[in-house]
């Protein structure tokens, strides 16, 4: 399906805390966060990460990063509370009120209206308890969570069943030494484990387990931004960015399926490069079938887009508009865009092409109305 990519153009002023406006793609947008409102240059600005919903299930709330977590009115943006959030806090998927996250060897969870913790279960044979060093999530009915045990440099893998409070699984690793991320699936059948360096060795690329931590298998070579979510199917995939081989054959992201390990090409162009790095959601819980992509690599196709793919093959793309961020000046001024439950809005992090001068850049949202 043809999709037409237009040259960036760059804008000419910046948006206003809490005034939307319409976006060249017809769409509104708001800036969502403030330094005078929020008490200063800090990572409160802006929402943690691709991975991380910062909306609750029901979509009430709005939670940014840091600690304490500014809490926002998902209807109306404006600031309601802070949080004082466990590490690593993910909302449930079940129960808008609660979040899950860690403290020290304990898995807890968080009520954002009494804004207290509560110990669900007691790790008592690791020092610390992480949630999948950061990029982890429940699976989507919240029965099952992917941890991460740790004693010094000795870390292993913990898949603990919430409902039950019983732990199915565990897998010893030995040294983090370029361990990256770890999580159970959507839909819990699996869990995937990410290695810091590329390749097909034992501790190299992405690697697919049962959701008890049994038969290993190898998924891909290659490690990037990505996330797991749920294809047009509804098979249990891997969505990422395409590597070197890829890319010569004109694809560059992909998705591979979790129960084969069968790689599907889902973003085509044939005229010049494409869209090959950046960030890439399937937060969109409530609209499966889909991958929502922030580009963050060069001056090429799609330049500083937000743009949702269907996760089918069929090329099939919604465009959201452009983030502005300024992807190389560090980490931290990424965009990393992550959509709401249902998939008609986009939070993106920008300092709108250099407008907003703080370390910490501004969220905004983008919506379809």
């Amino acid at each position: 399906m043809e999709t037409t990519w237009e040259v960036y153009q760059p804008p000419t002023n910046s948006p206003e805390y809490l005034v939307p406006f319409t976006n060249g793609f017809g769409l509104e947008v708001t800036r969502i966060s403030d330094v005078e409102v929020f008490g200063g240059d800090t990572q409160k600005l802006r929402h943690h990460y691709s991975k991380d919903s910062p909306w609750n299930s029901d979509e009430t709330y709005i939670k940014l990063s840091g600690y304490p977590a500014a809490i926002l009115d998902a209807n109306t943006y404006k600031f309601v509370q802070w949080a004082d959030i466990p590490s690593s806090a993910t909302w449930a998927n079940t129960n808008p009120n609660i979040m899950y996250g860690t403290s020290k060897n304990k898995l807890v969870s968080y009520n954002i209206i009494i804004n207290t913790s509560q110990t669900l279960y007691t790790f008592s044979e690791y020092q610390e308890i992480k949630y999948g060093f950061g990029e982890g999530n429940t699976s989507n009915d919240d029965r099952y969570i992917g941890l991460i045990g740790e004693n010094f440099d000795d870390i292993t893998l913990i898949v603990f069943d919430i409902l039950n409070s019983t732990i199915v699984g565990t897998k010893h690793i030995g040294s983090k030494d370029k361990f990256d991320w770890f999580s159970v699936s959507p839909l819990g059948n699996y869990a995937v484990v990410s290695w810091g360096t590329h390749g097909s060795g034992e501790r190299e690329g992405m690697k697919v387990y049962d959701i008890d931590l049994t038969n290993e298998r190898h998924l891909d070579d290659y490690n990037t931004h990505s996330d797991l979510g749920v294809d047009t199917e509804g098979n249990e995939v891997h969505v990422s960015f395409g590597d070197d081989s890829e890319r010569d054959k004109h694809y560059y992201l992909m998705m591979v399926r979790l129960s084969d390990g069968l790689k599907t090409p889902i973003f085509t162009y044939t005229k010049a490069y494409g869209v090959w790095h950046g960030h890439i959601s399937c937060r969109n819980t409530n609209r499966p079938g889909w991958a929502y992509v922030s580009e963050g690599c060069c001056k090429t196709i799609g330049e500083k887009e937000v743009f949702a793919i269907k996760l089918d093959g069929s090329n099939t793309i919604e465009k959201f508009g452009l983030h502005h961020a300024t992807y190389k000046d560090n980490y931290k001024q990424q965009a990393q865009a992550v959509p709401n439950r249902d998939g008609t809005k986009v939070m993106f992090a920008s300092s709108w092409n250099g407008f907003f001068k703080t370390e910490f850049p501004p969220s905004f949202i983008v919506e379809k109305k």
